[in-house]
């Protein structure tokens, strides 16, 4: 199994009051988007990470995976205005074509564990489309203008997580039916749901956490330095 691994950087994390994109803000004196490449090394299945990324970070990057010693091939292509968009420009890319499948996985999902990456790639084995997700214990509500509309039945909600394993040829075929600036094109699985494929959901890990917010980025950095004191 050959797969290519996207890793959207195009994003500038206006949630974080941050002069810079979360990504690349630092925990333990290494940039997040650092900490997370190094979750992927170990996996021969990974032949290159795509990463979309807007041009003015590329020597950032580079010069900080040299630093740190990742090994994987690195391809840097152009960020599109959405997310969705910054995938597509790696499809595209004629350097994926000798790819069976991709993995895209969030840039600031830096605590996923090698258990979740290696039973999505197992599973892809079977299905075309594997995503992680957690199944949500709290009660949810649809509000409006400040007040309930009702309340939903969360036996069937799940939170969904990254990384999201595709069959290359499936996102190839609909590259040129996607409307890019559709807001229901969140992640992957939201793209391939409107074209009517069937998405295989495994249990996802509560700690593969996105950090969007500064309490999720403290979050994170306590959860590091509780594993660093054993």
């Amino acid at each position: 199994m050959y797969i290519s691994l996207i890793i959207p950087s195009g994003g500038i994390g206006q949630r974080m009051n941050s002069d810079i994109p979360k990504q690349y803000l630092e925990i333990d004196n290494e940039p997040i988007i650092i900490k997370t490449l190094k979750n992927f090394e170990n996996f021969d299945e990974i032949k290159n990470i795509f990463i979309p990324i807007n041009e003015n970070w590329i020597d950032f990057v580079k010069n900080k995976a040299n630093f740190f010693n990742i090994k994987k091939n690195l391809i840097f292509v152009s960020a599109g205005n959405t997310r969705a968009e910054s995938i597509l420009n790696a499809i595209k890319d004629e350097r994926i074509n000798s790819s069976d499948f991709v993995l895209v996985h969030d840039a600031v999902r830096m605590l996923v564990k090698n258990d979740l990456v290696q039973r999505i790639i197992k599973e892809l084995k079977y299905y075309d489309i594997v995503i992680p997700a957690i199944k949500i214990t709290d009660t949810i509500k649809e509000i409006k203008d400040n007040f309930v509309v009702k309340t939903l039945n969360r036996e069937n909600i799940y939170k969904i997580q990254t990384p999201q394993g595709v069959k290359l040829s499936i996102y190839q075929d609909i590259l040129n039916k996607i409307n890019f600036s559709d807001p229901r094109y969140s992640d992957d699985a939201s793209i391939f749901e409107n074209f009517g494929y069937k998405v295989k959901v495994i249990e996802g890990d509560n700690l593969n956490v996105k950090i969007t917010n500064t309490f999720d980025f403290e979050f994170v950095k306590y959860i590091i330095n509780k594993n660093n004191q054993g």
